[in-house]
């Protein structure tokens, strides 16, 4: 009875999967893992680390007294810009593979599985 039961468990179920997701795969796959090497490699870490060394350095000219203002932001520029773009280059290769490979997956080969900027 065992042996019964688990037969259809273990047969390829050809209607959950149709042919053309099957086919599709492969190109999806590469597709996917191209955007998350060059977006994780290049387009990631570039767009988050700038953006992290603006917030870094406005971070620390705001503990200086005014986030705003031009002596506190050229004081906290080499602290606060290059953390800022150290850790978020870090974050930004992480996101950047991720990105890449779930829009490389969903559309691959677009231009928005290699670029970090959402989709309007």
């Amino acid at each position: 009875m065992l042996a019964s039961t688990a037969a259809p468990a273990l047969a390829l179920d050809y209607e959950a999967k149709p042919v053309s997701w099957c086919l599709q795969a492969p190109f999806r796959l590469v597709g996917g893992l191209t955007g998350a090497v060059v977006n994780g490699g290049f387009s990631g870490p570039v767009d988050d680390g700038y953006h992290w060394s603006l917030k870094g350095t406005k971070h620390v000219a705001g503990k200086f007294g005014d986030e705003k203002g031009a002596g506190q932001l050229a004081a906290a520029a080499p602290l606060g810009g290059s953390v800022g773009a150290v850790l978020g280059g870090g974050y930004g290769v992480l996101d950047g593979v991720n990105q890449g490979f779930r829009k490389g997956w969903n559309k691959p080969f677009s231009r928005w599985s290699y670029i970090t900027m959402e989709e309007k």
